[in-house]
């Protein structure tokens, strides 16, 4: 049944001779007794009576035949015993989108595969739990995490707000990439195989892409250009930095779209990416006039 079927089953209630006594005799005394306002009321009260019970309602199925809907659909009640969350949280889980389910004859159904879902969990059945959303295996607690590389909890959410590690929010709790986790704790994220394809794809945090990769390499490369003398010197370290430079103010843009800190220093490294763009494309222009 629909809300609007619910607004049409309260207003005949109140019309009628069928209204709630208890709640017609609350609704009455909280107007005052001003029967118009009390009906207002009533019915706006008897709805979200109708719409509790629907939710807290335990699915059964009302026929004894199976067809399609049974075998692909099972109830609330089933998939709440299995992943160990209360029937409740499901229905609500339902309803924001992170289980496939619907209602038939005002009763919940979950989709069938959906139980496979709890490959994907973090934690314990405990832990999910406590958390309404489904978090993947990408992500785990910043505090698991914390103790696998010996440091303090708020040590690692600050250094993900910095870029050092890709992180986010979820439901108010911090959770680290899955990606962060090193086989041997001895060795440095930078270190690790693949860097150069994880500061391209904005891995390495933006903090780290652009200090580093980028201005630090844009300073030693300036030094070393104003310290040469032969033009044909000048034009293979320009073009050696063209090549260099693209890649990595791909990464720096990267890293800050997934920069989770204080979004000015996302906005401005954007910015720094955009003249130094144009700044390669100058220095392109130069050599192809000389």
């Amino acid at each position: 049944m629909s809300d609007e079927e619910f607004y049409l089953l309260a207003t005949n209630e109140v019309e009628g001779k069928n209204k709630q006594p208890a709640l017609w005799a609350k609704v009455v005394a909280l107007a005052e007794g001003n029967q118009e306002k009390a009906k207002y009321q009533y019915i706006k009260k008897r709805v979200e009576q109708l719409i509790n019970e629907r939710v807290n309602e335990k699915p059964t199925f009302t026929k004894k035949s199976v067809n399609a809907f049974d075998i692909k659909y099972m109830p609330v009640a089933e998939f709440s015993k299995l992943v160990s969350i209360s029937e409740n949280q499901v229905v609500k889980m339902i309803q924001d989108g992170f289980y496939a389910g619907q209602i038939k004859n005002n009763f919940w159904y979950v989709d069938r595969t959906e139980v496979k879902k709890e490959d994907w969990l973090v934690n314990t059945a405990s832990t999910y739990r406590k958390e309404p959303k489904l978090v993947k295996k990408e992500f785990i607690p910043v505090e698991e995490f914390a103790d696998f590389k010996e440091v303090a909890s708020e040590k690692v959410i600050q250094m993900i707000k910095d870029g050092f590690y890709q992180g986010r929010v979820i439901e108010d709790q911090w959770y680290i990439s899955y990606s962060e986790v090193d086989d041997s704790s001895a060795v440095s994220y930078a270190e690790s195989t693949g860097l150069f394809s994880k500061l391209i794809r904005g891995e390495l945090g933006l903090a780290k892409t652009y200090w580093l990769y980028q201005f630090s390499v844009t300073v030693i490369v300036n030094f070393i250009m104003k310290a040469m003398s032969s033009v044909e010197s000048i034009v293979i370290l320009m073009l050696g930095y063209t090549i260099y430079g693209i890649p990595v103010l791909l990464g720096v843009w990267r890293a800050s779209s997934k920069y989770q800190g204080r979004k000015v220093w996302a906005v401005l490294a954007k910015i720094v990416v955009i003249l130094s763009w144009f700044g390669l494309a100058f220095g392109l222009y130069i050599i192809s006039t000389l």
